[in-house]
């Protein structure tokens, strides 16, 4: 009976969530005519926006200076996936609820929302596995490899395409554009680390390994790649052992999580802490200043180039 009661209960509380999304007062819905496009954080929102123009509108559902990692979906997130014509999302080692929350909005029905993984494992073809795969066993934060962010821009490109096939000249040529824009970035980042006294950095958390193996760096972290995995004072001494051994005088902390570790260990070794974006999203003060993904990851290579000793 115990077993009967919960199994009840867990099916009546998942009826009770899309029942919700369904039947709630629904949010505003964008101008007659644009496709409706649903992003999970801000790398894909940039990529959308600029390949779709005009054509669509993007709600991005991580909202600026919610710490990514954190987020779990409510249900008028359900809703909005659910009036979406497509939900772009990385990979399920970044966005564990993203596939829950598209079966939640009834995806998968005619006429639902198309869901698009844009990250996609060498080995792992379209149809992707459903289960949901650790951080420890993945690293999805591909987009800081601007080349790799290109193969995302693909993604996207051919989402739009086939969900309006009357914009396909539009979306070619501005995902073009978007895309030799991406390789100019790529060139710059490379230039400005080309020559440098050092090849490793301290980072807050170990979000950078696309980066760093594009531009040929080494990532120590304070924290995995969580920025909340815990640190142990034995981790923390090795961190501060390898600053004294490898001559490092800077850490590359990210602007939303907590810093007080990064204070910390620059106390410790009087460092300097220099602003490292993970671009899971943008800080309020961001958004207001216009800073856009070119932007920030040009600040990105300023900030790895002083910490690197570079040119």
């Amino acid at each position: 009976m115990k077993k009967s009661t919960a199994l009840t209960l867990s099916i009546l509380a998942s009826l009770s969530l899309v029942m919700f999304a369904a039947c709630d007062p629904e949010p505003d819905q964008p101008a007659t005519g644009k496709l409706t496009i649903v992003t999970s954080t801000y790398p894909l929102t940039f990529l959308a926006q600029r390949i779709g123009g005009d054509r669509i509108s993007v709600v991005q559902l991580i909202k600026p200076g919610v710490e990514a990692h954190d987020f779990e979906p409510v249900p008028s997130d359900i809703r909005t996936v659910t009036n979406a014509d497509v939900f772009f999302y990385n990979h399920p080692a970044f966005e564990g609820w993203a596939l829950a929350a598209a079966k939640a909005s009834g995806s998968g029905d005619p006429g639902s929302v198309t869901v698009i993984q844009t990250v996609v494992l060498e080995n792992q073809g379209d149809d992707q596995d459903e289960q949901a795969i650790d951080d420890s066993e993945f690293n999805p934060h591909v987009w800081l490899n601007p080349l790799k962010a290109e193969k995302q821009a693909d993604k996207i490109i051919e989402a739009l395409v086939a969900a309006d096939p009357d914009g396909s000249p539009e979306y070619a040529q501005n995902g073009g554009e978007l895309k030799a824009e991406l390789r100019d970035l790529d060139e710059l980042i490379g230039g400005r680390l080309s020559d440098c006294a050092l090849n490793s950095v301290v980072v807050s958390h170990m979000a950078f390994g696309h980066m760093a193996e594009r531009y040929g760096f080494n990532q120590v972290g304070l924290a995995g790649l969580s920025p909340e995995s815990e640190s142990g004072p034995s981790h923390i001494a090795s961190v501060i052992k390898q600053m004294d051994e490898l001559g490092i005088r800077y850490i590359l902390q990210e602007p939303i999580v907590d810093n007080r570790l990064a204070k910390t260990v620059a106390d410790e070794t009087g460092a300097d802490i220099l602003v490292f974006h993970p671009l899971e999203v943008r800080t309020a003060d961001e958004v207001k200043a216009g800073e856009n993904y070119i932007s920030i990851m040009e600040l990105n290579s300023e900030a790895l180039g002083t910490a690197l000793q570079c040119g």
